[in-house]
């Protein structure tokens, strides 16, 4: 009878475990993805961006739009706080943001993902504008 106690109380407790393991432990779902956004950077001859500052989230999907509303070449870089905007190169920009070059009355679009959190510069290359004003603040929560 003992033997009989003894194997009941042991079946029931391995039950109970594999009861409470698929009942507990699972991970949590990830969290969301951020939707995709939109940004449209107007730039002028008068060496200025409209907006001067955008953000977005971390691992967000975001297209910009260079509407170049002037005569003047421009570009747009995402880059580093760190780097100098008067001596800023295509090369400075990260995570492949970098629109490329728009003439005059034209506009240009490229899309990339949200680095991680953080403060980094948009800028304008081309010689002398971000010396003028065409550099602005693109914040990543």
């Amino acid at each position: 009878m003992k033997k009989l106690n003894t194997t009941l109380i042991f079946l029931f407790l391995v039950g109970a475990v594999a009861f409470l393991a698929a009942c507990g432990g699972s991970e949590p779902p990830p969290p969301e993805k951020p939707d995709p956004i939109t940004i449209t950077f107007v730039g002028t001859d008068d060496f200025a961006w409209d907006p001067v500052s955008a953000s977005a989230q971390s691992g967000q999907e975001v297209t910009v739009i260079l509407d170049n509303q002037g005569a003047l070449e421009h570009n747009w870089i995402l880059a580093s706080s760190a780097v100098d905007p008067a001596t800023a190169s295509d090369a400075d920009a990260l995570f492949g943001a970098n629109v490329g070059y728009a003439q005059g009355g034209e506009t240009k679009e490229l899309t990339f993902t949200a680095p991680g959190p953080g403060t980094y510069q948009f800028i304008c290359t081309v010689a002398g504008h971000a010396s003028g004003g065409m550099v602005g603040t693109f914040v990543v929560e």
